[in-house]
């Protein structure tokens, strides 16, 4: 039996992928008839070979796929999480591509939980990819992460299985990553496009047209083209105005590089804001003196 075969044995359902390419591309791919859960058939694979999570048995399977090692670590950490525990766990079953600072576990979901929308976690104005929850579409179809011993298309070499645990034994996911992805669905469903309730420590800035004229001039020799970290201390700072509008007012900064921009990344940093921590209008003046303004 080769390999192939021994995947569908244990249940996965299998996607052809054409020989130096990470994804498939023949039409329809992802829906539930096209994919290959018999072993006889699964021995004519050719090429790469990609897992269908959805729609494996007798449960679906799921990635958390890290793109960005640092960056990971530090998203799960703030959510209770730490990803060094999860790469060294005894059963831990990894994809390994070969490529640094990058990282794939594969779970199980539990008995009772339908295939979960896939979740992309970007940073830094959306520009760099932190991590994916992956395993289904949010239309129920499936994604497909490439399995081993496929040639990876930018190092030219396999990709080979990793971690302490068994691919023929899959590990079910970690009840608190799969809460960790359960309330991002949530919030993205209930629209992240909304600002947090806040209750504020003190009263802002008076919301005057001469005090939004001296910001506004302020955030004009501010670039938006910058640092993740004052990209966030930007934002935060902006909502600490205690303006009704603060959101909108941040939004309106940083949509200033919009090549940069993503929906998502801002709402996720705009409702990070902590009153009683976060930066203020100090940060706004300090930056705009160093960028030319002398207001």
């Amino acid at each position: 039996m080769n390999i192939a075969s021994e995947y569908t044995a244990h249940g996965m359902a299998l996607v052809p992928i054409p020989t130096g390419s990470k994804g498939p591309n023949n039409k329809g791919w992802n829906l539930p008839g096209k994919v290959i859960t018999d072993p006889e058939q699964a021995a004519w694979i050719k090429g790469n070979i990609g897992i269908a999570h959805a729609y494996c048995q007798p449960h679906p399977t799921a990635a958390l796929d890290i793109d960005d090692m640092v960056l990971a670590k530090a998203w799960l950490a703030e959510r209770g999480i730490d990803l060094q525990v999860l790469l060294d766990a005894a059963d831990a079953v990894q994809i390994v591509s070969g490529r640094k600072d990058r990282a794939k576990l594969v779970y199980l979901l539990p008995a009772g939980v339908a295939a979960m929308t896939s979740v992309a976690i970007k940073e830094f104005l959306g520009s760099i990819m932190v991590l994916e929850l992956r395993c289904g579409t949010s239309d129920g179809l499936t994604v497909q992460d490439v399995l081993p011993p496929s040639i990876h298309p930018d190092t030219g070499e396999p990709y080979q299985w990793g971690g302490k645990g068994n691919w023929r034994s899959l590990p079910e996911i970690p009840d608190a990553l799969l809460t960790v992805w359960q309330q991002e669905l949530v919030a993205r469903k209930a629209g992240r496009a909304c600002p947090k309730a806040r209750n504020w420590v003190f009263k802002g800035i008076d919301d005057t047209p001469r005090q939004r004229m001296r910001v506004a001039d302020m955030l004009l020799h501010v670039s938006a083209d910058c640092s993740y970290e004052l990209y966030r201390d930007m934002v935060w700072a902006i909502v600490s105005l205690g303006w009704h509008d603060g959101e909108k007012l941040a939004k309106v900064w940083c949509l200033t590089a919009p090549h940069r921009f993503d929906e998502d990344s801002f709402w996720n940093v705009a409702n990070g804001y902590d009153d009683t921590r976060s930066p203020t209008i100090g940060t706004i003046i300090y930056h705009a003196r160093a960028g030319g303004w002398n207001g």
